[in-house]
């Protein structure tokens, strides 16, 4: 089991590694993305093959994956994340779990054990749910690096191009000199960066109009 954490450990983990806590929420939006996988660990729960009902039961003996191809089941799993136990009316409505061979399985129980119809027992609790470690480490730089990695929007680079306009043409009317405007605005940034005017002048242009649509 060392190469898998329980949620509470995985939530414990990264919010070591956060400057602000983290709580199984943060997991349960992540796995609405689709970016964490879940996994089951009941040991010794009976599973039957789904596709091959001739095939004797089995145990479950290591995590298996959640299937998350299966919206209604995804979404009851993601609110066990946020403490919401899930509570199918039946056996069928458990949720479908796939080996390392690709087989898909479903819990079962001997007739004498059964649980009753909405018995938190067809789901996972919380404390069954699982991730790989390996995952998670993945998932760390995925967490802790996104903001610094992820390109802004054309919309907010636009509307901070507009703010330094409105800055350099506000002190040229401070100076003895004539006021700026934006030809000089161009001139100037063609000067230091060494691009075409024509195309500085699109840019702040396109600066004026994205300001002016939202303003």
């Amino acid at each position: 089991m060392r190469r898998w954490l329980s949620v509470q450990q995985a939530v414990d983990h990264l919010s070591a590694l956060s400057e602000d806590p983290l709580t199984s929420d943060d997991l349960a939006r992540l796995a609405e993305d689709h970016t964490l996988d879940l996994y089951w660990y009941r040991p010794g729960q009976q599973l039957a093959y789904i596709d091959r009902p001739g095939k004797p039961k089995t145990e479950l003996t290591e995590p298996l994956r959640l299937c998350p191809e299966y919206s209604s089941d995804w979404r009851a799993i993601v609110g066990i994340l946020r403490q919401r136990p899930a509570l199918p009316a039946e056996e069928n409505d458990t949720p479908t779990l796939r080996d390392g061979n690709g087989n898909r399985l479903q819990i079962t129980f001997d007739f004498s054990r059964r649980p009753e119809p909405f018995s938190s027992r067809w789901y996972p609790n919380y404390a069954e749910l699982v991730v790989k470690r390996r995952d998670l480490d993945r998932l760390e730089s995925h967490l802790f690096k996104a903001d610094e990695e992820q390109a802004l929007e054309p919309d907010l680079l636009l509307d901070v191009i507009w703010q330094l306009e409105q800055l350099a043409m506000e002190n040229g009317r401070d100076s003895s000199e004539s006021p700026h405007d934006l030809e000089w605005l161009t001139h100037q940034l063609s000067n230091r960066t060494k691009l075409e005017p024509s195309l500085l002048g699109k840019v702040l242009n396109a600066a004026e109009r994205q300001h002016a649509s939202h303003y």
